[in-house]
């Protein structure tokens, strides 16, 4: 006779495995990706197609735009036309103030969208007019449900003009006041490590960075790991506000190389803009196999902090799978930068967008 398996069986005692199922679904990590204006949804929209799966969260993309056709361009389930009366569905005509009134008309949306999130991760392009206008917004929003914000921006290249770029600053200000941290791109940048690309093709490129700069985030906080990151430790090297630098890097290098090679591999991404230096939290992700030592940890956590502000908060997690077959890979997450000159506003003051 083969014996049965016991969680085949009815539950006598404790907790009931319906009851555990349905408790591990209301806990799970929510974590949603926002692309506002053209260019967040168009981030969105390349984003889609990639395998984000984590036993532990639940990953949901949402694209909003005033603009109507390109909306139904991008490939997501959950989409929100901003400003439906203002707007008509044609665009901001690059303000940002309509932008901004657009959002608000789409409050109601946007608000539902947010229901019990715990990380908004906002991705958007800064110098045009839905994104510049309505992403503050949504920032706004999250933090009055608690959520963590992380937003994801980028500047316009200079060729765009004087007024543009006037309006991505303001906006940047914005964002920031309303978000955990923000990681800023440049695509001024675009033109040094691709000048000869075709212009699409290099917004492809910084795209590219943008996305795993996204997906270095969500594994660093949702994957089971040896030393776990919870959630609380985000939050704190995210209370400092600012701006934020992210990298990811890979090495197979021999043992006593690869981490320090991955370590400068995720330092040099091509659209890290701000100094490292002035970071006064940071969050560090070292994965490996088996073989990966406790020595090699530690090289790679003297190496780190010697990089960002002394007496940072460093959290370090660690996780080992023998699918990396002796790469280790190393992602971190500097936060806490205030740019020179800039006049941020602090966690005090999300009351309002001003």
């Amino acid at each position: 006779m083969i014996p049965s398996d016991p969680d085949d069986e009815e539950e006598n005692y404790g907790t009931p495995k319906d009851k555990l199922t349905e408790l591990v679904e209301e806990n799970k990590l929510r974590i949603k990706i926002f692309g506002m204006g053209g260019a967040g949804s168009n981030t969105i929209k390349r984003m889609v197609s990639r395998s984000f799966n984590s036993p532990y969260c639940e990953i949901t993309f949402v694209a909003a735009n005033t603009d109507a056709s390109h909306l139904s361009k991008i490939g997501v389930k959950e989409k929100i036309v901003l400003g439906k009366q203002l707007t008509k569905g044609r665009g901001a005509g690059a303000d940002p103030q309509v932008g901004n009134a657009a959002a608000r008309e789409s409050q109601t949306e946007i608000e539902k969208s947010l229901d019990r999130v715990k990380i908004a991760i906002i991705v958007t392009g800064l110098g045009g007019g839905t994104g510049t206008g309505s992403a503050p917004f949504l920032a706004m929003k999250a933090k009055e449900r608690n959520a963590i914000v992380i937003s994801i921006a980028s500047l316009p290249l200079e060729g765009e003009g004087k007024k543009r770029m006037e309006n991505a600053k303001k906006g940047l200000g914005e964002l920031m006041q309303f978000s955990d941290s923000t990681i800023l791109f440049e695509n001024d940048r675009i033109r040094k490590y691709a000048p000869r690309e075709l212009f699409s093709v290099a917004l492809e490129f910084a795209d590219s960075i943008m996305m795993s700069a996204i997906e270095g985030l969500i594994e660093s906080v949702s994957k089971s790991a040896t030393v776990n990151t919870e959630l609380s430790d985000l939050e704190k090297i995210l209370e400092l506000g600012g701006l934020g630098i992210f990298g990811v890097g890979i090495s197979d290098s021999s043992p006593d190389q690869r981490v320090i090679e991955a370590c400068e591999s995720a330092l040099n991404s091509p659209f890290n803009s701000s100094d490292i230096g002035q970071a006064k939290g940071l969050l560090l992700s070292i994965s490996g196999d088996s073989t990966l030592t406790v020595e090699e940890r530690e090289r790679a956590m003297k190496y780190m902090k010697d990089k960002v502000s002394p007496g940072a908060n460093i959290i370090v997690r660690q996780e080992t799978d023998d699918l990396y077959r002796a790469k280790v890979k190393i992602i971190f997450f500097a936060t806490g930068i205030i740019p020179d000159g800039f006049e941020y506003k602090g966690s005090k003051d999300r009351n309002e967008i001003s």
